[in-house]
């Protein structure tokens, strides 16, 4: 091989290399606007109820306060009961107009959608000398089984904590929580709203 050729082959891999290097834009696809939807209150929960089609279904809501149970929960998110016809149903949450509320949204596939809205509570960050209304949603384990009027929980609405040792307000612990509620992050939750659905 002569050096003319081994200079080429150096120039070539040269430039292939630059050409690796290079940064290039993509067309950005749907999964690539999820984190800006979710930043701006945008979440939702897709679930396959294939198997409790044409069954007769409700859209319930328990809440809680301290880990109990207040009085008039559970109570209906959508007043009637109807036939599921669907495979999918979708909960989610959109923006609110004001920090006391919640607008919750379901869409049970050719079937039914519409939105309730959740009372929220403040909680008063010590630290900061103010009251905040701050709260996160968090999917249940799905390992209920699926028995004739069960209610089936399916997502956690709940709200933020302040912790005096870190002076700060925050919400963490499992990312699935457990369908008993013995799930510990909501040992230090003051208010949750468990949503779900009841079939007949």
């Amino acid at each position: 091989m002569n050096k003319q050729t081994i200079i080429t082959i150096l120039l070539v891999l040269a430039a292939m290399a630059g050409q690796a290097q290079e940064i290039k834009m993509n067309e950005p696809s749907l999964n690539d606007y999820i984190p800006m939807l979710n930043a701006m209150g945008y979440q939702a929960y897709s679930f396959d109820v294939s198997a409790i089609k044409g069954r007769n279904v409700t859209f319930n809501v328990r809440e809680f306060v301290k880990g109990k149970e207040v009085d008039g929960s559970p109570r209906l998110l959508f007043p009637y009961i109807f036939e599921a016809k669907g495979d999918k149903l979708v909960y989610g949450f959109l923006p609110s107009e004001n920090d006391s509320t919640a607008l919750c949204y379901f869409n049970w596939e050719n079937t039914l959608r519409s939105a309730s809205s959740l009372k929220l509570r403040q909680i008063y960050w010590e630290s900061e000398d103010k009251y905040v209304y701050s709260y996160v949603s968090k999917p249940f384990e799905l390992t209920m089984s699926l028995e004739k009027d069960t209610f089936i929980p399916l997502v956690c609405y709940c709200s933020f904590w302040y912790d005096a040792e870190d002076k700060v307000t925050r919400c963490c612990g499992e990312n699935f929580i457990k369908p008993d509620l013995s799930s510990d992050i909501l040992k230090n939750v003051p208010h949750y709203y468990v949503l779900g659905i009841k079939f007949y």
